[in-house]
């Protein structure tokens, strides 16, 4: 992450009152501290890493990349174990710190876009589809890479017996497909969407096998 801070400051003057990259520096150094806190196992640095990865791949189907962009160095920047709203203040932190930095347009679209990674409703624009889309990724991975993802995810919860693990699992994953779909952009429909299918059933019956053992 640390080899991606000139891009960060570039992204940030670009939509910059004035010049402010030693601000944008700070900030960025404040998210690697962040992401790499020790008891992160999935939402850290890596995952940033590999979500700015999968947005090169799409960005050119994005309405406002730039704006994709911030909300994915972000979104996950506050994390308090079995916080409901992390989300919300990762979303505020990036209000706090881009105040009177950076423009109303791009802020208030950040905004919108963070808040479509708590993945409970179906984002309203192509973007925050496409966001929330990128944020789930390793569910489109091989069977492997989703499991490795997975089990990082869920060491992150403050401890829990097998059957609310379980529960929880079983309940995420069907609320996640209720609407008969994993994904919802054009580009991750196309390229994700079946393996992300195979991995969510493959994993809710490997749930049910264990619950009747």
């Amino acid at each position: 992450m640390i080899k991606l801070k000139d891009r960060f400051v570039s992204l940030w003057q670009r939509h910059a009152y004035i010049d402010s990259g030693d601000k944008a520096k700070d900030v960025f150094d404040q998210l690697v501290v962040m992401y790499s806190e020790k008891w992160r196992s999935y939402h850290n640095t890596e995952h940033i890493d590999a979500s700015i990865g999968y947005f090169d791949i799409c960005k050119d189907s994005a309405d406002f990349p730039d704006a994709i962009e911030f909300a994915i160095w972000f979104h996950d920047c506050i994390y308090v174990l079995g916080a409901a709203d992390n989300e919300a203040r990762s979303r505020d932190w990036f209000l706090e710190q881009t105040q009177g930095y950076l423009v109303p347009a791009l802020r208030q679209a950040v905004d919108l876009l963070i808040m479509d990674t708590c993945h409970i409703d179906v984002p309203l624009t192509p973007d925050g589809k496409l966001i929330a889309d990128i944020d789930l990724t390793s569910f489109g991975l091989s069977w492997e890479d989703y499991m490795k993802d997975s089990l990082a995810v869920q060491s992150e919860f403050p401890p829990q017996t097998a059957d609310t693990v379980a529960n929880g699992k079983r309940a995420f994953l069907n609320n996640l497909i209720k609407d008969g779909q994993v994904y919802y952009s054009d580009y991750y429909l196309e390229h994700y969407e079946p393996k992300a299918q195979e991995n969510v059933q493959r994993h809710l019956e490997l749930l049910d096998q264990r619950r009747q053992q």
